[in-house]
């Protein structure tokens, strides 16, 4: 019995070629940009063809170095749970283009005056029991001139929930500079005012309040001391620049928000977006992957939407870099997931809730870092 070596022939790969491979398969946008974020920290002074390159980089390079960036920002398995309750429904003067509670859309939905005291502070002690550490209220209105009555009863809300224990958040459209400082005085954690989308595409869908407006506001709510919660809406039948621009805008703010809600449109009959086509997952996935990784410290929260993706989905958001969540059956008027599907959820993926957070010091530190802006 004859036995034969089997001969294997070897291709001598050169050490040059070997390198071009290496930089190929390595060096997407998202790998470069994640590297920095990491060594470096937040910049402000972002490009959007840098923010362009990281949005288009591979779906699942971008998913795992917004995992990378994710992990050394942030305790990766910690997920904030925040419950949004409409506390003034309807009846809004704007034309927002996908909001049904515009007077402007027949959507079968019927105005409503503020909810009173006992019902908003028996939600949040709901919440709370539920595992919520953020309670969030909402009211239909352009702007919070000339609603003082309104106005001094929702700063009474907000020292009530503060004494439960829990961080509190409002969105009541455009601020004056006193409203925001009386807001502060009485407790808000953060105050949500959403830019939608980009400038370019903004006037297509909103034509009642300017995008300055929105950003003048913003600049007040920081200038008060309260934390600065802003994202969009994807979905609105914009083009990927126009995500890319919502994204440039969000990072290049003086101090990145410290919540960036990604909200996936859902389509209101009556409303002229009804007809618009679902987002996908992987277009929610490019948002986080890209807002994770040109604004490491911030909570990205995986907002509206949510309900139309399954746990395996969402997952892939969590680990792009999504870690706040809304919790509850209801986003102001739409359907969300429920406290018992989001508590299955977390058991399955090992996900901690995350403890409320306060922070008393916010004035002085943004004082701070405007002094060491000016000096530096």
């Amino acid at each position: 019995m004859f036995f034969v070596k089997p001969i294997f022939r070897t291709h001598q790969t050169p050490s040059s070629t070997l390198c071009l491979l290496h930089h190929t398969f390595s060096s997407s946008a998202a790998a470069v940009q994640a590297e920095k974020a990491i060594k470096d920290g937040p910049r402000n002074d972002w490009t959007r063809d840098e923010i362009k390159s990281v949005y288009d980089s591979p779906i699942l390079d971008l998913l795992f170095h917004g995992a990378q960036v994710h992990r050394h920002a942030h305790n990766f398995r910690e997920v904030q749970q925040c419950t949004l309750m409409s506390i003034k429904t309807g009846g809004c003067s704007e034309d927002c283009s996908y909001c049904p509670q515009s007077s402007r859309y027949d959507t079968g939905l019927k105005a409503q005056r503020l909810t009173n005291k006992d019902a908003v502070l028996q939600a949040a002690k709901k919440a709370k029991e539920a595992g919520s550490t953020r309670f969030c209220m909402g009211a239909a209105w352009r702007e919070t001139v000339g609603r003082k009555t309104n106005f001094n009863q929702i700063l009474d809300y907000v020292k009530e929930i503060r004494d439960m224990g829990m961080e509190v958040c409002c969105t009541l459209g455009m601020l004056e500079k006193q409203q925001a400082v009386e807001l502060k005085k009485a407790g808000l954690t953060a105050y949500n005012h959403n830019l939608d989308t980009s400038r370019e595409y903004y006037p297509k869908i909103i034509t009642t309040r300017t995008y300055d407006e929105r950003l003048k506001t913003l600049e007040l709510v920081r200038d008060a001391g309260i934390n600065v919660c802003s994202g969009g809406i994807i979905g609105l039948g914009e083009a990927e620049d126009d995500r890319v621009g919502l994204l440039h805008t969000l990072s290049t703010l003086p101090t990145h928000p410290e919540s960036v809600p990604i909200n996936a449109l859902i389509a209101v009959k009556g409303t002229p977006l009804e007809d618009q086509k679902p987002v996908e997952i992987w277009e929610m996935i490019r948002m986080i992957g890209t807002a994770r990784i040109i604004m490491p410290k911030a909570m990205v929260r995986l907002s509206a939407g949510r309900v139309r993706f399954s746990v395996p989905e969402q997952a892939l958001c969590f680990l792009a870099g999504a870690n706040s969540i809304f919790t509850g059956e209801k986003l102001l008027t739409t359907a969300n997931n429920d406290f018992d599907a989001d508590q299955l959820m977390f058991k399955v993926l090992g996900l901690i809730p995350k403890a409320p957070s306060f922070n008393e010091d916010q004035t002085s530190e943004a004082e701070d870092l405007k002094e060491a802006a000016s000096s530096s």
